[in-house]
């Protein structure tokens, strides 16, 4: 390579992100220059490399590189790198306390040379101060780093000191150190409260903050630190230390599933740790949270390894880090001449938790802030609770029955036949879907035990029950025939009620056996009676009974199914409220939602949410966020979806779901935070196979709340993830659309070359998928990707291919007019670059008239301003100064920016004209 193609490189290098890639990538340009022995670029190339060693995870490298620049500079060498050299003492004092092997008489020499250079400098010796005291506190020298703690605050802030995030997060560690933790708070309150734009911020203070917010009753705002920062560092593996603390929150507030969690995701790390110390830290913080796990009784909960390692026990894992984190330990104090490092880490091993247990999201403070309403008291008269039993089953309150026949059982465990006949008549109907085996011999018994007492209306109801299972065995005829006998055996005695209640089940046992149309004029008839006799409740089973069979004929039968529906809630609702029409609301809420109806749908599911049931309430608010969803109403989603995730208590794998819409939600207000919290629970809970659309979905959500939280690389990978499913279920489109968004990122971030890669390849999947417009979008930013790359040939090429897609695209829409006017315009700029002005003109008149005709007057006067400018280079003022002119009339009054661009060009045209 030539030299400036290395400096070309090496300033590409200092753009990337910190990470293996970064370290690559310098390490090549390295290789190069010192083949080619160019003295300033090998003092330039191995300052890089420092500062990608240190944030890129191999700080031990580091002490090679400067090391080499100290030296290099000490002979005159690296004029202009001062400031950067003795910034960088900082990083080598810190490094050095954190391998055991590194004599610590070596760090005090480092130590006191830096004072030195400092000193020679003019620099303030707060920094000397601020890492004396830091190696005072790692060697456990209370009395030194209480003094250098003192000295350090009393010194001048200078050129040399941390940033104003990172100063403080160092001193907030001294504090809690020597749990002080109200002065720690105090200490980062003005840091949090301001702006922070520092790499190592704000997730470090927030983690130095997790005890001090615990130990000072500040729940909330620890869980809220533990859930910002994790975030941040999920992806880093030079946060390994950083991390460590956060299972440690996890471990010492009743969060050790969740420890579990991360420590499965994480333990891969260990197999190239950054640091020993490192290492430590984290062997020891695992062990803590293991220990947990197994004192909660899943010792033997099989932990899935990410360091490629054979499955382990949770107890095994437990003492194979607890003993690697002692060993490590050991090693410190050797170096050290002191027991500080493992008297603190076999501390952390038997440290108790601070909070039973601390909810981490805000659904989940919801959820346990949520006050819990007390189980009504039942009565002890076994006549009584079947009467309270049997009327509950009525109102279709089956939940808070099978509480009473619980208290039933336990009350009489040897009943009279008339109670033992109701409560063998209730457990059959309630099995006669998952065990008809098992149904039928119930029944069979309750209606001989009917029989015996004298309840002859209840002996036909359980024999056409019976027969109703036989239908569903296949004894139709057999089954059919008892249900009609016994529907004509209530004709003659019962009144309307009754013999409507007997159309319904035969309605039942015709729908069993296949016979729509008899299932509907039997479910009809039971209408009808059940009208006449005044039963309100009766007609709307029968109504819901028709809607469940219209639905089963087929769309054409829909809106006869949703008439059916809205007189079922009619009927209910002329009772007192009840489980039955709840249930009916929410069904018919769903009917309409489908319909688009979503406003009737809303509220209909607004008052089936009052239901008693949890499991009913929570699906009735999942569906009612949803319909706010589609209505545009993302406040009101919210607030369903977090009331139903607060319902919803330990069921994980419906909370999932939720979560994932609340997050969808939290989006749509501008909450990134509480989406990526909610997200976050639920990637780690969607583990089935059948999950998976719905796992895809939540890591693309995901991907959005990241960007708005600027975890750029975080939601790249998230993007990746779901590109590769996309791509592998023949799903072209959504790779397509994974793809633009990713160039999206990747164009704000600067990575030009990377951001066309992904622009050409999502315009290849969108040509796949015959979306050709999408797919022109993306080949104009292709183009202009490359542009921005300065790398003119594949601009040129990128911008001949999106001429080409553009020709295939038919005129008419006006997005389509967008897109081909833009491209007119971005190709302008392309072909000009490369010095043929002549050959840009045509094509930015031909932008202009598309935007203009688009009436995006704003874009039309920045494409006309380009446009004068070209004409005024190719010395055709007259012609420029007319069209600039017209820009400035099309221009809003209120558009000062551009009016006064357009004017200044006026004006230079006019000076350069006789």
């Amino acid at each position: 390579m030539t030299e400036t193609e290395l400096r070309e490189k090496l300033a590409h290098a200092a753009g990337m992100p910190y990470g293996r890639a970064q370290i690559a990538a310098v390490e090549h340009v390295q290789k190069h220059v010192d083949a080619q022995n160019i003295a300033d670029l090998q003092f330039q190339t191995r300052m890089l490399a420092t500062t990608a060693y240190t944030y890129g995870g191999e700080p031990a490298k580091a002490f090679v590189t400067f090391s080499w620049c100290l030296a290099a500079r000490d002979r005159g060498e690296g004029d202009g790198y001062d400031h950067e050299l003795h910034w960088q003492f900082k990083w080598m004092v810190n490094a050095m306390t954190r391998f055991p092997e590194i004599p610590l008489a070596r760090t005090y020499a480092v130590l006191d040379d830096m004072e030195r250079r400092y000193r020679l400098a003019g620099h303030t010796r707060g920094p000397v101060h601020q890492h004396r005291e830091l190696v005072a506190r790692h060697i456990g020298d209370a009395d030194t780093a209480a003094e250098q703690y003192r000295l350090w605050c009393a010194a001048p802030r200078g050129e040399m000191s941390d940033c104003s995030g990172c100063e403080p997060t160092s001193k907030v560690n001294h504090l809690s150190w020597l749990r002080r933790d109200e002065e720690a708070v105090a200490v980062a309150m003005p840091v949090l409260d301001g702006e922070l734009n520092c790499f190592e911020q704000p997730h470090t203070i927030l983690t130095s903050l997790l005890f001090p917010y615990l130990r000072t009753g500040r729940h909330a705002e620890a869980a809220d630190a533990h859930r910002r920062a994790y975030r941040a560092i999920q992806a880093n593996r030079a946060e390994l230390s950083t991390l460590a603390t956060h299972l440690e929150f996890c471990a010492r507030t009743g969060n050790h599933a969740r420890g579990l969690d991360l420590v499965e995701r994480h333990l891969g790390w260990l197999a190239e740790p950054p640091t020993p110390w490192a290492d430590l830290q984290f062997s020891s913080s695992a062990a803590l949270v293991l220990c947990q796990v197994a004192e909660a009784g899943h010792g033997d909960t099989l932990v899935r390894r990410s360091d490629g390692q054979a499955e382990t026990s949770v107890s095994a894992l437990r003492e194979e880090l607890a003993n690697r984190a002692m060993a490590l330990a050991r090693r410190f104090d050797e170096r050290n001449g002191t027991s500080a490092v493992g008297d603190r880490f076999a501390a952390k091993l038997a440290a108790e938790p601070l909070v039973e247990h601390l909810p981490l999201s805000g659904h989940a403070r919801r959820a346990v802030a949520q006050p819990k309403p007390e189980p009504a008291a039942l009565p002890d008269s076994p006549a009584e609770l079947v009467a309270l039993a049997r009327k509950l089953a009525r109102d279709g309150d089956d939940h808070v029955a099978a509480e009473v026949w619980r208290r039933f059982d336990e009350v009489c465990p040897d009943p009279e036949p008339a109670l033992l006949a109701h409560r063998l008549y209730d457990r059959g109907v309630d099995l006669i879907e998952g065990d008809p085996a098992e149904a039928e011999r119930l029944l069979v018994r309750a209606a001989e035990l009917f029989e015996q007492v004298g309840e002859h209306e209840r002996r036909l109801a359980a024999r056409s029950y019976v027969g109703l299972v036989w239908c569903q065995t296949g004894r139709v005829e057999e089954g059919l025939a008892e249900v009609v006998a016994r529907t004509e055996e209530v004709a003659a005695v019962g009144d309307d009620t009754a013999r409507a209640i007997a159309r319904l089940r035969l309605g039942y046992a015709y729908q069993a056996a296949g016979r729509v149309d008899e299932a509907l004029a039997a479910f009809n008839a039971g209408a009808e009676l059940a009208d006449r006799a005044g039963a309100a409740d009766v007609v709307g089973d029968a109504e819901m009974c028709l809607v469940r069979v219209y639905l089963g004929m087929g769309e054409e039968q829909f809106r006869t199914a949703l008439g059916h529906a809205d007189r079922a809630v009619a009927a209910y609702a002329t009772l007192e409220p009840s489980s039955n029409l709840r249930r009916a609301q929410y069904g018919v809420g769903q009917l309409h939602a489908t319909a688009g109806e979503f406003d009737q749908a809303y509220d209909l599911l607004g008052e089936a949410a009052k239901v008693r049931n949890p499991m009913a309430r929570v699906r009735a608010l999942h569906m009612r966020g949803k319909v706010a969803l589609d209505l545009g109403r993302a406040g009101d989603a919210r607030d369903n979806l977090a009331e139903a995730i607060a319902e919803l208590g330990p069921e994980q794998h419906r909370a999932a779901y939720l979560k994932v819409d609340f997050a969808a939600a939290s989006l749509a207000v501008d909450r990134p935070d509480d989406a990526a919290d909610a997200l976050e629970e639920a990637v780690a809970e969607l583990t089935s196979p059948e999950d998976a659309e719905e796992l895809d979905r939540a890591r693309f959500l995901m991907a959005r709340a990241y960007r708005a939280l600027d975890q750029d690389d975080q939601a790249l990978e998230l993007l990746d993830q779901v590109t590769g499913r996309c791509v592998a279920n023949g799903n072209q489109a959504g790779a397509g659309q994974m793809l633009a968004m990713s160039g999206d990122i990747l164009d704000e971030l600067n990575r030009d070359e990377q951001a066309a890669e992904h622009y050409t390849r999502a315009a290849e999947a969108y040509s796949a998928a015959e979306m050709p417009l999408y797919a022109l979008a993306n080949r104009r930013k292709a183009a202009m990707s490359w542009r921005w790359a300065y790398d003119g040939d594949r601009a040129m090429a990128a911008l001949a291919t999106a001429d080409e897609a553009a020709a295939a695209v038919p005129d008419g829409e006006p997005q389509v007019l967008w897109e081909k006017a833009m491209l007119a315009y971005d190709g302008a700029r392309i072909i000009a670059d490369a010095g043929r002005l002549a050959d840009a003109v045509p094509r930015t008149a031909q932008a202009v008239a598309g935007l203009r005709s688009l009436d995006a007057s704003v874009e039309a006067a920045i494409a006309t301003v380009f446009h004068g400018r070209l004409l005024a280079e190719l010395d055709r003022a007259p012609e420029a100064e007319e069209l600039l002119v017209a820009a400035l009339r099309d221009l809003p009054p209120d558009d000062s920016g551009h009016r006064e661009e357009v004017e200044e060009l006026l004006s230079a045209i006019r000076e350069r004209t006789p």
